[in-house]
């Protein structure tokens, strides 16, 4: 075959890379290199993500799993444990206990206290008010009208109560729907209860009180609580 010599055209031939049935095959290292990288950087990224984490302080999650798991299988262990001796400890040995409490089983005395009927009587609260010091010149047991002139059903009954706890003993209480007196007052019959109408007015802490024997009526002491 008839050489000539190299031109132009065989230089670009020469240069040109083989496409389609001439390509050239690929290294097989190439295609394991991306699996390669994977095995090896995934593990190393993974320790690093771990020294950073403890080094910051924060619990490797993975660690602290385990560490729970087991604490709760041994607390559980503990407790069946704990249930088994408890069971243990609770049971009765009925001659132990005749032996023990030196008494007879068949005897009801041994255990039962008689009850005393009187112990009942005696721990029943009392219906009587606590009552204030007596004071001297006082009768207490003067007839006492109070008139509730309030519009409320029981206004009065704060002053009652007042008056009973003072130690007054004969008290009445009715509805007044007067328009006199306008304010709180007290009257006394006569100046014989002078003081026990004073003692009223400073247990209600009313400022007027006064004897006027056509306001009292039959009473001793007359009150209107407006």
């Amino acid at each position: 075959m008839e050489q000539y010599p190299k031109d132009e055209f065989d230089e670009l031939a020469e240069a040109r890379t083989l496409r389609g049935a001439h390509r050239k095959k690929r290294s097989p290292l190439r295609v394991l290199i991306p699996f390669l990288a994977v095995l090896i950087i995934a593990p190393a990224l993974g320790w690093g993500v771990v020294e950073l984490m403890s080094q910051d302080g924060m619990t490797n999650p993975f660690v602290a799993a385990d560490e729970s798991d087991e604490e709760s299988e041994a607390g559980e262990s503990d407790d069946a444990a704990d249930g088994g001796s408890g069971d243990a400890e609770g049971t009765a040995d009925p001659s132990g206990d005749e032996t023990d409490n030196g008494t007879d089983p068949a005897d009801p005395t041994d255990d039962t206290e008689t009850a005393d009927p009187t112990d009942d009587a005696s721990e029943e609260p009392s219906e009587d008010i606590e009552t204030l010091a007596p004071v001297p010149g006082v009768s207490y047991d003067s007839s006492v009208l109070l008139y509730n002139g309030t519009g409320v059903p029981g206004g009065a009954a704060e002053a009652e109560s007042t008056l009973r706890t003072a130690g007054y003993t004969n008290i009445t209480v009715q509805d007044y729907a007067g328009a006199t007196p306008a304010n709180d007052a007290i009257y006394f019959a006569s100046n014989e209860l002078y003081a026990t109408g004073q003692n009223v007015a400073q247990n209600l802490v009313i400022d007027f009180w006064a004897e006027n024997a056509g306001m009292t009526g039959a009473s001793d002491i007359v009150i209107y609580i407006r």
